[in-house]
């Protein structure tokens, strides 16, 4: 039972210190340690696991593991990100991401009907993550272009809002860290992964949340006072300031295609790495733009964007990665994972309600820190040795995770996604859109669930 309270404790004091604005990767790295060295002092467990060897201190050992996970994760997982996360800020640097936003948003302004405009329209935001696999940076793209076409149809500034702050909220894009960290839990490849397992459901929970969005938007509207006035101002405009060709939206899904045309969906004889296949569409980008400009020195200046770009993901998502990680296998250490499965057998409780239990807290993790990766990273850590424990598919416990965490994001007054949507719009309250939000992703969470339950 002290593992139980001793990793409570330390839960409320993570939520606590992110809540009030600590950054989350020292304060889970610090938890972690603490939990690590309960483990020893009481007892419960070891610090270090199978195959790693002590530094002959266990006061020291907790460091190792840090080394461990650093050294391990920044090799392969932690490359691909940084790849990826480097090839979309050059993306963003030749203008290739406002070019796809340009392109896609362009048949918006042909739909007449408010409310038919305002479904489309959530589509198509959804559809862009493929591209752009941030929630902030596609926010910020759809606030310049998708939101003053449905301004101009007569839609609330609080119902364009509440559709693009939800843009991400359910994903299913191969390049996001959540799949890649997904795919990696459960020993599959990123593109089987979401083709076969997320894409399917997420796929079913976007036409929900979409059609949820109508009506909810439109009762929210009504409540209001705020029924669309059928105004044309504006539809016409273009204030945007992308100046790279519409050629230029195929390039940020290079990854995606070369992804899928070298899985073995496709051939057996060409498998490429997520790494690899990032160099192969930089090389290709780079080659486009400088048949563009035919300016070389520009275009060697500009490979220093994605440089940075993988210089912030190292000290951003693979730091944050790490400290989950740390944080993760103390609460493993301590044996409290265990202890749960032991409870849950003894109860009978299914591995389904584990999962929905994790995918809550998840939920609440992201609304609390305003951070999709943080909890899913957190917890992912746990799920194989649970659904190994009980018998069960990892896919079907992790998959809920990872939407909770999304939704929980776009369900956060203190997410940047929300920041930026909320600000962009004219500085609405977060908490007025976090209500144009919450009702469409809660009711998506319940059936994506649902779906889990039923077919995985």
């Amino acid at each position: 039972m002290m593992p139980v309270i001793i990793s409570l404790l330390v839960i409320v004091a993570v939520a606590w210190f992110i809540l009030k604005g600590y950054r989350a990767e020292p304060i889970l790295l610090i938890a972690g340690i603490v939990l690590m060295l309960s483990a020893w002092l009481g007892g419960y467990g070891k610090i270090l696991p199978n195959g790693i060897k002590s530094t002959g201190s266990a006061w020291l050992d907790p460091f190792e593991m840090i080394h461990y996970l650093f050294s391990s994760r920044a090799s392969n997982l932690g490359l691909m990100i940084m790849g990826l996360m480097g090839f979309a800020k050059y993306m963003d640097r030749i203008g290739a991401n406002q070019a796809v936003v340009q392109v896609v948003t362009k048949p918006l302004r042909h739909f007449k009907s408010p409310y038919i405009l305002l479904f489309i329209a959530y589509l198509f935001a959804s559809l862009l993550q493929l591209a752009v696999p941030s929630a902030t940076g596609l926010a910020v793209l759809l606030m310049g272009t998708m939101f003053p076409i449905m301004r101009s149809l007569g839609l609330s500034a609080l119902s364009s809002a509440g559709v693009i702050a939800t843009s991400l909220g359910v994903a299913y894009t191969p390049t996001a860290v959540d799949a890649i960290r997904g795919a990696e839990a459960t020993g599959m490849d990123v593109v089987n992964y979401v083709l076969k397992y997320q894409g399917p459901a997420a796929i079913v929970t976007v036409l929900v949340v979409g059609v949820v969005h109508i009506f909810w938007q439109r009762y929210c509207d009504t409540k209001a006072g705020l029924l669309p006035q059928n105004i044309q101002t504006g539809v016409d405009n273009d204030t945007s300031d992308v100046t790279a060709p519409a050629l230029y939206a195929i390039l940020p899904l290079l990854p995606i295609v070369f992804a899928i045309a070298s899985s073995s969906l496709i051939t057996d004889k060409i498998h490429l790495d997520i790494v690899t296949i990032v160099f192969i569409s930089m090389a290709i980008a780079m080659l486009v733009e400088y048949c563009r400009s035919f300016d070389f020195k520009q275009v060697c200046m500009d490979f220093n964007a994605f440089l940075d770009g993988m210089g912030k993901a190292f000290a951003g998502v693979v730091g944050l990665l790490v400290a989950a990680g740390i944080f993760a296998h103390g609460i493993k250490a301590i044996g409290v994972i265990q202890q749960l499965i032991d409870v849950a057998k003894h109860v009978g409780l299914p591995p389904f309600a584990m999962a929905i239990i994790f995918a809550l807290v998840t939920f609440a993790a992201a609304v609390i820190m305003g951070s999709g990766n943080a909890p899913f990273l957190a917890f992912v850590e746990l799920i194989p040795q649970i659904a190994n424990s009980m018998g069960v598919n990892a896919v079907s416990m992790i998959l809920p995770m990872q939407q909770a965490s999304h939704m929980g994001r776009a369900c956060s007054p203190v997410s940047g996604v929300m920041i930026a949507v909320s600000t962009g719009a004219g500085d609405l309250s977060p908490f007025a859109v976090v209500k144009r939000t919450a009702v469409p992703l809660s009711v998506g969470f319940l059936v994506h669930c649902g779906i889990i339950g039923i077919f995985y």
